[in-house]
């Protein structure tokens, strides 16, 4: 399926729930392209999968959506901030790790973007906040 999607210039990303990353090295030899959700909740994080894998696979999402709940803009800051370090050198689709809950305020949800907007910007600029990560 991969092959024949790739043979049309498609990528392939490979929606699915949980922590799963004991598989990805298959995924990976089988040619899916990136990875979705990435479950912060399941124990998932886009850092250290980074590490682990290089860039062989994208990742799409992780960004926990309870830290988006509590409103705490420090804590979001923080969970934005090193969630996008993931980002650096490329394949990384910054959003949340699984549906945006009714928790989640409107005033949040601006926050969240307006983070992403502004340090999110190639190239990133990510070391000045290491004191805070």
């Amino acid at each position: 399926m991969t092959d024949y999607a790739h043979a049309r210039g498609l990528p392939v990303i490979y929606h699915g729930c949980g922590n799963v990353q004991a598989i990805f090295e298959d995924f990976i030899e089988i040619g899916i392209d990136a990875y979705n959700p990435l479950e912060g909740k399941a124990g998932m994080d886009a850092v250290d999968l980074r590490r682990r894998y290089g860039h062989r696979m994208a990742f799409c999402g992780n960004s926990d959506v309870q830290v988006w709940e509590t409103g705490d803009r420090d804590q979001i800051c923080r969970e934005v901030l090193r969630k996008l370090r993931a980002a650096q050198g490329g394949g990384f689709v910054f959003q949340s790790d699984h549906s945006v809950t009714s928790g989640v305020s409107g005033r949040t949800y601006d926050y969240v973007v307006k983070l992403v907007r502004e340090h999110g910007v190639y190239p990133l600029a990510l070391d000045q906040f290491d004191r805070i990560l």
